[in-house]
């Protein structure tokens, strides 16, 4: 599968950085994905835009799938059926230690290691080690400093800790991190509130310019989490489709495209993918009501029913059987329902990653990602090549 390999975490988030000095402003969109349809949907968008991209899965997602190694070959899986060469990066979304080695060592190019949570010389320290084991190994690896309101998997804050921009140079040279996620008023989930003053792009501004002045925005990357814009045309859907989401609101795309310009290189996307999900899943069972009784989609309508708030495609879907089909491409005509719904969530998915890595300007910068494999990338850290 020479010709679907994972392009390194750093080459394609350094795309963005280049293109944003050549005089444009960009950033690489970093698409959640829990299931093979969904993989595809992502992969689509991109290709109708000509725009790399970083395909995250969380730690829920890889318990969901049954481990890392399901969800490279998930992800694998979906490039080789499509064809799809363009430059893709696969990247653990907020990780502990345990799981950010497993990833490292499962065919990841990027590791996020949150351990924001902790003191800063903690953070640091814990961030550092995970440098030491991934960069050998050819793996990007994302720091978090700051912490996000907001739950969404097992990540959780009452509040928001601002990151203070005097300290991200010292984070990066202390921890030899690729990339940082710092904290400026956006929140995780799906209720990101509706004071624009608490989005303080100044702290992204003033970040990059302190990395500007140590010389270090050519291969070190300010990364946005929790950015959702939350369609709110999304959330009517659901609702009218026999739902019940209340407090949903997103970060203004203004406000996502300024912390582009101000220096951000990675937007983190996730709930907006899910809401599509479960909007396009509402709606295929309310046109097609036999649906329900089929095999392989009767738990997902019986968890929809049950769980009104439910958006998490993870919550009505894991009751799927057979479970494989969430994992590569279905094959058995007797379950045509399920085949016909992943057609429309593909096209839902790929239709606003199309919109988002427009908006983000990434549309078309695929071929300006160097073209290294991960062994490369583990010389360059200053590996062997061999780990």
């Amino acid at each position: 599968m020479s010709d679907y390999r994972l392009s390194p975490f750093f080459t394609v988030l350094q795309a963005a950085e280049k293109a944003s000095q050549q005089g444009g402003s960009a950033a690489i969109g970093a698409f959640n994905v829990n299931f093979f349809t969904q993989a595809q949907g992502v992969l689509e968008g991109l290709r109708r835009a000509d725009a790399p991209a970083i395909i995250q899965a969380s730690k829920g997602a890889n318990k969901f799938q049954g481990g890392p190694d399901k969800i490279f070959y998930m992800l694998t899986r979906a490039m080789e059926d499509s064809g799809h060469t363009l430059p893709v990066a696969l990247h653990l979304d907020h990780g502990n230690v345990e799981k950010g080695e497993e990833c490292a060592d499962s065919g990841y190019s990027g590791i996020m290691i949150d351990a924001s949570e902790e003191e800063f010389h903690l953070n640091v320290a814990v961030t550092r080690g995970m440098v030491a084991y991934a960069h050998p190994k050819g793996v990007g690896v994302e720091g978090e400093y700051g912490q996000l309101a907001g739950v969404e998997e097992d990540v959780s804050s009452e509040e928001t800790v601002y990151a203070k921009p005097e300290k991200v140079v010292e984070f990066f040279r202390r921890t030899g991190a690729d990339a940082l996620a710092i904290a400026y008023g956006t929140s995780h989930g799906p209720n990101k509130g509706t004071n624009i003053s608490d989005l303080k792009t100044e702290i992204v501004r003033d970040s990059y310019r302190n990395m500007e002045a140590a010389g270090l925005v050519d291969d070190h990357f300010l990364v946005g989490h929790g950015s959702s814009t939350v369609p709110q045309e999304l959330v009517e859907e659901i609702n009218s489709l026999g739902g019940n989401i209340q407090g949903a609101r997103g970060v203004p795309l203004e406000k996502i495209k300024e912390g582009i310009e101000f220096g951000l290189r990675k937007i983190n996307i996730d709930t907006d993918l899910r809401l599509g999900i479960t909007a396009t899943t509402r709606k295929f069972f309310r046109d097609n009501p036999s649906a329900a009784e089929v095999d392989a989609l009767k738990g997902a309508r019986e968890v929809l029913d049950s769980q009104l708030d439910a958006i998490d495609p993870r919550d009505y879907f894991g009751a799927v059987k057979p479970f494989d089909i969430l994992r590569e491409p279905p094959a058995e005509s007797g379950i045509q329902a399920f085949i016909d719904l992943m057609e429309l969530i593909k096209e839902r998915i790929a239709v606003h990653v199309e919109f988002l890595v427009n908006e983000f300007g990434s549309a078309g910068l695929a071929g300006s990602v160097e073209n290294l494999s991960l062994e490369d990338m583990s010389r360059r850290y200053g590996g062997d090549g061999n780990c």
